[in-house]
């Protein structure tokens, strides 16, 4: 065997020095096989992109090298050893690191616990010395967390940072990046490239997961694309385009799904301005009625600290109000308000034509309020639940599925299965459970129904985070024809190409307050990301001073 050579890799080295060699992999679950004879080189210094549809593999794949669970067959090599992990420390061992889509935390655990969870020699740590080397990598990587605190006080985006702390914690010479980008703010994102261009120069290999087509042009070496678990080619970024990866991830759709892809593709480029600042092509709409009026909200978040500190906003009918602001400044606590989770402390709510007074969740149900949560399997679904049984969570006293407290299962599944085939849900039947499906078919079963009751308002919290291009092309769709047919939507965002494709305004949060809200026409990503600092869209004052680092 021959040993790593302190000069690199050079073109004509042999496969054993490759820093992580997949050869054939194989792994099957009950009725379906995840991963199929994979192929998969990972090279000294590059940042190999893995691209796919939502159950195409990438997760199953990822996981073995991470060490969750053994392939059923094939060869793994790491730096020129064969390796069979049968546990995450091994491949920690291996210096290998991964953040997860899905986080891997401890939520009663504080952040600096979760970050030395599993490590060897664990209870000779001493936690002061733990705390300054995460305050030393969050203020060199611009990844503010507060190690003191326990998981469960954190936000979604501050538990994302979390991860890629404690992989950078660890040292990880092989890095597997799952959407690392899906909560942070532009000049984060430009940050974190800049930290991964300057591991690969410093010979760190990265595997890279994203759905967004601009970073894989922009950062790749390398790109693999599979689709239903087998390797379809691997490609030099310089010897391809977006429309070929395009092509290769959804080669197995169908005619109209291509054509709803394509025109995704061509929308992921922002529209560009005419020199007076217009936006070519853009017309102008007319709202309906107003459908929310919030004056001057305050709301405190679960551990009763204030999270909003005076909202006010307003959405009418026919129009996708966008949100965009770091996660973390107050969106979760503005839904639960919105939906009837939260009581404010202070200020008024009007639905419609009506004044509230702390209203329920069922209360503002029966008012039309659809919800999409941002952590879909935590609040999204009842996972153990079959898909028939989830579309009618809110829908179980219908007389057409509930008789004299019975339920009319012949109705329910009929319903489920026409459910199936209209939003495009891709399961063996109606009685699957919610939990075995990919997070693109999840989200389209939340979509399916929120959407198909009679609503006035939807709060459409990251309806498309993780999701594949066929995903979430089909998803922008559905709720932008619902807009067009009148129904208010507050979509909730930190993918700001995203928020200019979709949403008629955009109010930025920032810290529980609006800074401001933006015409699509003068809104742009560079204003956008300043204005989530805290700034006005001026560029001139902060909203507040800025948070002080603990």
């Amino acid at each position: 065997m021959c040993n790593m050579n302190s000069s690199g890799i050079e073109k004509s080295h042999s496969e054993l020095r490759l820093p992580l060699q997949l050869s054939r992999i194989t792994k099957s679950f009950p009725g379906i096989v995840a991963n199929d004879s994979v192929d998969f080189t990972l090279e000294e210094g590059e940042i190999h992109t893995i691209l796919g549809e939502n159950g195409a593999g990438k997760s199953t794949l990822m996981n073995m090298i991470a060490g969750l669970y053994p392939a059923d067959a094939g060869e793994m090599r790491v730096f020129g050893e064969q390796v069979n992990f049968t546990n995450p420390r091994q491949a920690i061992e291996k210096s290998i690191g991964m953040v997860f889509q899905h986080f891997m935390l401890v939520r009663n655990h504080t952040v600096a616990e979760n970050i030395i969870l599993g490590l060897p020699g664990v209870v000779k740590f001493k936690l002061k010395e733990v705390h300054q080397q995460i305050r030393e990598i969050s203020e060199r990587y611009d990844l503010y967390v507060d190690p003191e605190k326990k998981i469960q006080e954190l936000s979604v985006g501050e538990q994302q940072r979390v991860e890629i702390v404690k992989v950078l914690f660890r040292g990880a010479r092989i890095l597997i990046l799952d959407e690392p980008t899906a909560v942070l703010t532009p000049q984060e994102s430009e940050a974190l490239y800049e930290i991964m261009e300057k591991m690969v120069n410093e010979k760190h290999s990265i595997i890279f997961i994203t759905h967004k087509m601009k970073e894989v042009m922009a950062l790749s070496h390398r790109i693999t694309v599979l689709s239903r678990g087998k390797v379809m080619a691997t490609l030099k970024k310089d010897e391809t385009n977006p429309q070929e990866l395009a092509d290769l991830m959804i080669s197995n759709l169908e005619a109209k799904d291509l054509v709803k892809v394509s025109e995704f593709l061509r929308d992921t480029t922002v529209e560009e301005k005419d020199g007076d600042g217009s936006v070519s092509q853009k017309q102008k709409k007319k709202f309906g009625n107003l459908t929310v009026a919030l004056k001057d909200i305050h709301a405190v978040n679960d551990l009763g600290y204030p999270a909003l500190k005076g909202i006010s906003l307003d959405i009418r009918a026919g129009e996708i109000l966008g949100m965009a602001g770091v996660s973390g400044n107050g969106q979760p606590e503005l839904t639960d308000v919105l939906s009837g989770l939260r009581s404010p402390t202070r200020g008024k709510y009007q639905f419609k034509d009506v004044p509230l007074n702390k209203p329920t969740v069922n209360e503002m149900i029966d008012m039309g309020v659809g919800y999409i949560p941002e952590d879909r399997k935590r609040f999204g679904v009842s996972s153990g639940m079959s898909i028939a049984y989830n579309f009618l969570l809110r829908d179980f006293q219908n007389p057409q599925f509930c008789s004299r407290q019975l339920l009319k299962l012949s109705n329910i599944f009929d319903y489920g299965q026409k459910k199936m085939q209209e939003f495009d849900i891709r399961a063996p039947t109606e009685k699957t459970p919610v939990g075995l499906l990919s997070g693109g078919n999840m989200q389209k079963v939340i979509l399916a129904r929120e959407i198909s009751r009679p609503l006035k308002l939807l709060l459409a919290a990251q309806p498309t985070r993780g999701l594949d291009i066929h995903a979430t092309s089909f998803i922008r769709e559905q709720i932008c024809q619902a807009r067009d047919r009148g129904l208010a939507v507050l979509w909730i965002s930190e993918d700001l190409d995203e928020l200019l494709m979709v949403a008629d305004r955009i109010a930025v949060i920032f810290d529980g307050r609006i800074v401001g809200t933006l015409s699509h026409e003068e809104a742009s990503v560079t204003l956008i990301g300043q204005m989530m600092t805290g700034m006005n869209k001026n560029g001139t004052e902060h909203v507040m001073e800025k948070r002080e680092y603990a």
